[in-house]
């Protein structure tokens, strides 16, 4: 009786061994920066932080990932960093609006499944409740281009926001301007004669679509201190253009965070955000988006227009939260149908894809950024 016990006691603790290196990720060595882990509220925000991490994650535990054994294999261009508040609306050139993805430092060729498990990754830290298999059906609607889907899944956030953008409009926010001059903050810093002048020359050689009379009539450096962009150098600039002012923003771009599985070589920033365009807004994008060389800095360059509104979260984890991630993902699939190989094969890939690997993986990575939060906050 007693062998009989020791031999199902053994058996028993070499399958919870077992489980675990299936089902546990293993870390990657990452030096955190202390200003971001300070901004970092929770671990929703840590995982915003750290872009490239995810994705080191992601090259280093391939094996573990049972859901993407053949969904890896599907390659294109991705967004890079799909969080549920990383989409907004955004103002054209045309004076319409259209929802997209609002950012496009990480963007670059890699399997595009990726975009969709970093969506349900910080949904599932927002909310641990989050319904997956949502999620992958309104990103299938997506990828199968179903209009109807889309007057279907719009929330009530999302039309505000068209709304609202209408409203606005191409003008910069007023509320900080004050006589045609940018209201100052702490973290402003002002710039020197010689360098506004050199901002002045990379503005003419940008190609913006600005009169060759267009005057600058502010300028300030400044950086954000939380998210992926954390501690990148920016320049705000107001222009005034025939009568019209106009806020430019200059945003430092560094290496796309996809680099640790990108399927290819990264091209250079401005072919890079060339593309970005053209994939996340289209043939109407402002030409007011460009990107120049700043002593030896590469930056984007975007219009801030008022009528440009990001999408939030409401910090409850409500059911309008779970509307606006579900239709943020249907128009991730939206995305992946203009840059992606083999969609119909992919689709049918996704399809038969079990729902409860998917939310494994996804609980598995939520793990591994619950854990080092909470030893970064000790």
């Amino acid at each position: 009786m007693k062998i009989k016990t020791y031999i199902l006691l053994s058996l028993f603790w070499f399958s919870r061994v077992e489980a675990h290196d299936v089902n546990s990720f293993q870390d990657v060595n990452y030096t955190f920066d202390a200003k971001k882990n300070l901004a970092a509220a929770n671990s929703f925000h840590f995982l915003r932080s750290y872009v490239d991490y995810f994705y080191l994650l992601i090259q280093t535990n391939e094996s573990r990932l049972k859901s993407f054994k053949y969904l890896s294999a599907y390659h294109g261009w991705c967004v890079g960093d799909a969080h549920a508040e990383n989409f907004g609306v955004l103002m054209q050139k045309d004076q319409t609006s259209l929802f997209s993805m609002n950012d496009m430092d990480d963007f670059g060729p890699c399997p595009v499944v990726y975009d969709i498990y970093r969506l349900m990754v910080s949904s599932y830290l927002y909310n641990p409740n989050v319904n997956i298999e949502k999620i992958r059906d309104s990103y299938l609607l997506g990828l199968n281009q179903d209009i109807q889907a889309e007057q279907n899944l719009r929330p009530d956030q999302v039309k505000k926001l068209f709304e609202e953008s209408k409203l606005r409009g191409l003008v910069p926010n007023p509320k900080k301007i004050l006589q045609e001059q940018f209201i100052r903050t702490p973290e402003m810093s002002e710039l020197s004669t010689s360098e506004k002048v050199q901002v002045k020359q990379i503005l003419d050689q940008a190609g913006l679509g600005l009169s060759s009379a267009f005057e600058m009539k502010d300028i300030i450096s400044t950086s954000k201190v939380g998210g992926g962009s954390g501690g990148l150098l920016r320049f705000e600039i107001l222009i005034s253009d025939e009568g019209s002012l106009i806020h430019i923003e200059l945003k430092e771009e560094v290496r796309p965070s996809i680099y640790p599985v990108a399927t290819s070589e990264i091209p250079d920033t401005s072919v890079r955000i060339k593309h970005a365009l053209s994939i996340e807004q289209g043939p109407l994008a402002s030409k007011l988006y460009s990107s120049v060389l700043l002593n030896g800095r590469h930056m984007l360059v975007r219009p801030q227009f008022y009528g440009n509104r990001g999408a939030t979260l409401s910090g409850s984890a409500n059911s309008e939260d779970e509307k606006l991630i579900d239709y943020e993902a249907y128009i991730l699939g939206r995305l992946h149908t203009k840059n992606s190989q083999n969609i119909s094969e992919y689709v049918k890939q996704i399809k038969n894809t079990s729902i409860q690997m998917l939310s494994e993986d996804t609980k598995n990575m939520a793990v591994v950024f619950e854990t080092r939060f909470k030893e970064i906050k000790k």
